[in-house]
């Protein structure tokens, strides 16, 4: 696969040590896939809103020590993760102790294996939050919350915005990157996406040390990075080819704006896989109009210009016996105007 094009978007980075670049990956990786992102009342009310179309048995995806909350009753929930409790505390010592890693019902690699231990239609609900931009192919990972969805069942899609991140020097993972990817069928991060994230991240001194070079690309590929990153806006095109180019029926039922939440550094998608048949252009239409209704929502409503306040002369003028005096006067004035030459067809008020 020919190597990714430079996404650099201000000066040339710095060079770092690989013992700090290392560290700072394993910071910037614990701050939104294994502690979660600061939980803030807020973030916590409007998360809990989105649980309530989560219903019936479904699974969560890496949820880290801070699985999505699920308030409601009648939701039962499984944990699909890479890792056993004892071995996240190994790979994340940095979240100290008494993080609460829940034991996963399914162990896999998504990268490798997606979904492919669960039946088609089998679930009612997947979520997926802060996991799609760690794997190599999230395309691919699309496909399986679809196809392991009954019909109706609900997908729960959580993001950072690059923007708000360490991801804020790259480019946005366009289209076109996500299927070259998916064609060449990666299912492991390579090399020149382990590169652009340590240079825009930090500032990658490019190690020549051959050994070294692998065992910090190594150290990554297991604890897991950003390969892709997006804002809100860039992922729709993402939702868009899945419905009109690999027949997924996804409806948009609700999101959380990047601005919904003060402070906040992540957005997200519900989508329910439709119950009844439809031509792909017509959901990705309704994708298209939900979305752009969810963003007017938002907006603040318009305050029409207050009127400037009434002199005494405008009351008087205004009056009805006022204006019902003056009108015998009125062809005397137009006498007078075509007299001095003014024009005849404006008056005085009343």
């Amino acid at each position: 696969m020919p190597r990714r094009t430079s996404r650099r978007t201000q000066g040339p980075p710095r060079a770092i040590s690989r013992q700090r670049c290392i560290r700072i990956c394993c910071e910037t990786y614990t701050l939104l896939h294994v502690t979660g992102i600061t939980r803030a009342p807020a973030r916590d009310e409007a998360l809990g809103l989105l649980g309530r179309f989560l219903a019936g048995d479904g699974i969560e995806l890496g949820p880290g020590h801070n699985p999505f909350p699920l308030r409601y009753p009648g939701t039962a929930v499984r944990y699909v993760d890479r890792w056993k409790p004892d071995e996240n505390e190994g790979l994340f010592p940095e979240v100290g102790e008494g993080a609460n890693f829940p034991v996963p019902d399914i162990v896999t690699d998504l990268n490798v294996d997606g979904l492919s231990i669960l039946d088609d239609a089998s679930e009612d609900f997947v979520i997926a939050s802060h996991v799609l931009e760690h794997l190599a192919d999230p395309i691919a990972q699309l496909a399986e919350i679809h196809r392991v969805l009954r019909p109706g069942g609900v997908a729960m899609i959580l993001l950072p915005d690059r923007r708000l991140t360490f991801d804020r020097a790259r480019q946005g993972t366009t289209l076109e990157h996500l299927l070259a990817d998916h064609a060449a069928g990666m299912q492991v991060p390579d090399d020149a996406h382990l590169e652009e994230f340590l240079i825009y991240t930090e500032g990658w001194n490019n190690e020549r040390d051959a050994a070294k070079r692998d065992a910090t690309f190594e150290h990554h590929r297991l604890r897991s990075f950003h390969v892709h990153c997006w804002t809100q806006e860039e992922f729709l095109p993402v939702l868009r080819h899945s419905i009109t180019a690999m027949n997924m029926s996804w409806e948009l039922v609700d999101a959380m704006l990047v601005d919904d939440v003060p402070g906040s550094i992540e957005y997200g998608f519900v989508l329910r896989r439709s119950l009844r048949p439809a031509g792909a252009s017509v959901l990705a239409q309704r994708l298209d109009d939900v979305w752009a209704a969810l963003v007017e929502s938002r907006q603040p409503p318009v305050t029409p210009e207050p009127e400037p306040a009434l002199t005494w002369r405008d009351v008087l003028t205004r009056h009805p016996v006022y204006r019902a005096a003056r009108r015998p006067f009125r062809p005397v004035k137009r006498l007078g105007r075509s007299l001095l030459g003014r024009p005849s067809g404006e008056l005085d008020a009343g």
